[in-house]
């Protein structure tokens, strides 16, 4: 599962678009405690998502 999937899972489930990443991190750790993805998988997504803010506050 990469991030683009770990959005979609999100709004499917929400049905709405995540405002935070805190609710990504959340979903993903919910997912990695159910068996659904693996301790590899949860801890990259938490990469590319702390990745993908800092990207988004150091853009001006």
């Amino acid at each position: 599962m990469d991030l683009n999937e770990l959005l979609k899972r999100y709004e499917s489930s929400k049905q709405y678009q995540a405002t935070d990443q805190q609710e990504l991190l959340t979903l993903a750790k919910k997912l990695y405690i159910s068996n659904e993805i693996s301790f590899h998988h949860y801890k990259e997504l938490a990469k590319q998502i702390n990745s993908a803010e800092e990207n988004a506050i150091s853009t001006p």
